[in-house]
C-alpha cells in the first residue's frame, strides 16, 4: 500500500493558535500555551525532520526559533503573578495529535524525496510566523492598548517583531533550498 503524502495543510494543522479571552490574563495563558508548544513540539519536530533529511543547517535555524519561541512565553509570564505553566487548550492537543498522526509518514517521505518534506516543512513556518506576526500578536497588542495595559502591549509587540525576523529567515531558508535544487537539475 502506498503511504499518503504529506501536503502543507497537513502540517499546517500541527500548528495550534493563540487565542484571544475577553480576560488578558487568559490570553496570557492561550500565548504562553501555544509559544511553548512551538518551543517543545513543533519546531524540535521540523529540526528533526531537518536532520533526517541532511539539512543539519535548518535544523539548527528549526532550534533556534524554538529557542526564541520560549523566549516569548518567558517575557509574557514576567507579567502575571504566578501564571505557571497552562494547561493545553484544545487548539493544542489537536496540533500535538495531528503532528503525531503524520510523523511516522513524514519519516517513510524523507527517505523518497528529503527535500520535499523539508519544503513543506519551511512553507509551513513561514505561514505559522506570518499569521502570528501580522494577525494574531498584533490584535493581542493592540486589545491590550485599547484597555491601557501598555506593559503587555510592549511585550507583545517584542513578539510581532521576533515573529516577522523569524518567517524573514524561514523564507532566505526556503529561497536557498529552492536555489540549491535548481542548480541540482541536469540541464
Amino acid at each position: 500500500m502506498q503511504k499518503k503524502e504529506i501536503t502543507e495543510e497537513m502540517i499546517l494543522e500541527c500548528f495550534a493558535a493563540a487565542t484571544p479571552c475577553e480576560d488578558s490574563r487568559e490570553t496570557a495563558e492561550s500565548f504562553i500555551d501555544v509559544e511553548m508548544y512551538e518551543n517543545q513540539v513543533m519546531y524540535p519536530e521540523f529540526a528533526r525532520w531537518a536532520e533526517k533529511a541532511g539539512y543539519p543547517e535548518l535544523a539548527s535555524l528549526f532550534r533556534k526559533v524554538a529557542g526564541e519561541e520560549k523566549l516569548h512565553a518567558i517575557w509574557l509570564r514576567e507579567l502575571y503573578d504566578n501564571i505557571g505553566t497552562p494547561t493545553h487548550g484544545e487548539d493544542t492537543e489537536r496540533a500535538i495529535t495531528a503532528l503525531q498522526t503524520i510523523q511516522a509518514n513524514c519519516d517513510e517521505l524523507i527517505k523518497m524525496d528529503p527535500d520535499a518534506v523539508i519544503e513543506k516543512a519551511l512553507k509551513v513556518a513561514i505561514m505559522v510566523e506570518q499569521r502570528e506576526a501580522l494577525n494574531i500578536y498584533p490584535e493581542f497588542r493592540d486589545r491590550e492598548l485599547k484597555n491601557g495595559n501598555q506593559a503587555a502591549a510592549e511585550v507583545y509587540q517584542r513578539v510581532v517583531d521576533s515573529e516577522s525576523q523569524h518567517m524573514n529567515w524561514f523564507k532566505s531558508a526556503l529561497s536557498e533550498l529552492t536555489a540549491r535544487q535548481m542548480q541540482a537539475v541536469p540541464a
